[in-house]
């Protein structure tokens, strides 16, 4: 009886710790595109995987980024699920420097209603960066987007924004971002 009664006891248990493990596991898995898959698609090589990137140009808003030492190429983080999700990323190009002639599109960016709360400190506008997002291996967007940082919750965040007020599309590169990418 008293053996019965531990058996079922493990059991339970055992049960337990498994379901457990497979919510963890639901809850934190994030996929990560093939590093091989993405350099084919943009046809590059040696590319270094940054991490999750939240943008408004493709498909859905869960990005992510890989970068050499002249671009930052943004994809699906669905990847692998093919389809619409597999053929189309966007080419973040190295900055270039500010001109007076940006001065109109930069107060645009500044006026926009998301910098102008109680919750973001230290906004600046750091530079211009073009973006072209590509469908099926073709170009089908350009724009010039400026990179901003930001403190937001104690941290200082990063983002590329179109400076026009009746667009929402951004790529945030959150606060490893601007560690990360602050000087390119």
């Amino acid at each position: 009886m008293k053996k019965r009664f531990l058996m079922v006891l493990a059991g339970l248990a055992a049960v337990f710790v498994i379901g457990y493990l497979a919510m963890l596991f639901i809850v934190s898995y994030e996929p990560t595109p093939d590093q091989s898959d993405v350099e084919e698609m943009v046809h590059e090589r040696g590319l270094v995987d940054f991490g999750e990137v939240e943008g408004a140009f493709l498909l859905t808003p869960r990005n992510y980024g890989y970068y050499d030492s002249e671009n930052i190429y943004v994809v699906e983080q669905y990847l692998d699920k093919g389809g619409d999700y597999s053929n189309q990323y966007a080419v973040i190009e190295k900055g270039t420097a500010l001109t007076d002639a940006d001065e109109p599109a930069i107060e645009e960016l500044t006026a926009k209603e998301t910098f102008q709360n109680d919750y973001v400190d230290d906004f600046q506008v750091l530079s211009k960066h073009r973006v072209t997002v590509y469908k099926n291996e073709e170009k089908t967007e350009e724009h010039w987007f400026f990179k901003v940082s930001y403190k937001y919750d104690g941290d200082y965040s990063l983002s590329f924004v179109l400076p026009e007020t009746n667009i929402e599309n951004r790529f945030n590169f959150f606060a490893e971002g601007y560690e990360q990418f602050l000087q390119f």
